[in-house]
């Protein structure tokens, strides 16, 4: 290769020179092109079929209406702040969609979301009426118990504290480490399938794996900043004054 030359001030260059300059051009292109393709491709994949509902389909043995269904469930998301992925994996995890299955340990749990009876009197309802509802009449109930944990403890950041508000509320603010059921409590052994590590408790960590590996779509799903209008946010410290 012949150095570069240097004329009146000036860099010239000879055509194998600019050869080999413009084939590095092009290769870089062309790299960066396949790169962003590459990256395009992945979004697409899990991004794919973005007006499919999450578990959509297993609900169908139980949901007479799925249209209305899914507009429910997409319509209390909103409400709760949190994406409808999310709220899908904890009902089928809790009820596999069957809105009128009971707890078959003897608790007494009934529903989409396994409401126990004291949970229930505390809506002013019984497990007996919501095992007769539609789906569609039972999610308003899973909204006012999911809305009411919301506002009682925090805001749902991720598919594990939207589970724990129906496993054990009192863990959604706390870290991997806490524990909620232990060795010998009968509270452990109706839940000993949780406690993934073996170690004789279930703890946070246990559930964030649980559910990492049963629903890993939800689980990827990040939850989208909700926009509040300027003048909402002017307006909320005058609230109740």
């Amino acid at each position: 290769m012949r150095p570069i030359k240097l004329k009146d001030g000036m860099i010239r260059l000879d055509y194998k020179s600019v050869l080999i300059l413009l084939l590095l051009v092009l290769t870089t292109n062309f790299m960066t092109y396949r790169l962003s393709e590459r990256q395009s491709a992945a979004t697409a994949i899990l991004h794919s079929q973005p007006n499919e509902l999450y578990l959509l389909d297993k609900a169908t043995p139980y949901v007479y209406n799925l249209d209305a269904f899914e507009q429910k469930v997409r319509e209390i998301s909103k409400k709760l702040a949190v994406p409808p992925e999310w709220l899908m994996a904890v009902m089928h995890s809790e009820s596999r969609f069957d809105a009128s299955v009971k707890n078959i340990k003897g608790s007494g749990a009934t529903g989409l979301i396994q409401f126990m009876p004291t949970t229930a009197k505390d809506f002013d309802i019984t497990v007996e009426k919501l095992r007769n509802m539609n789906h569609i009449e039972q999610l308003d109930f899973v909204y006012k118990y999911l809305d009411f944990m919301r506002k009682k403890y925090q805001e749902y950041e991720n598919l594990t504290q939207l589970y724990l508000a129906i496993l054990y509320p009192k863990a959604i603010p706390e870290g991997f480490c806490y524990t909620m059921y232990a060795k010998p409590s009968v509270a452990y052994k109706m839940n000993a399938g949780l406690d993934k590590d073996k170690d004789g408790r279930v703890t946070v960590q246990d559930i964030d794996t649980h559910l990492k590996r049963i629903y890993p779509t939800a689980y990827m799903v990040t939850k989208q900043a909700v926009r509040k209008p300027f003048y909402t946010k002017i307006l909320e410290p005058f609230k109740g004054s």
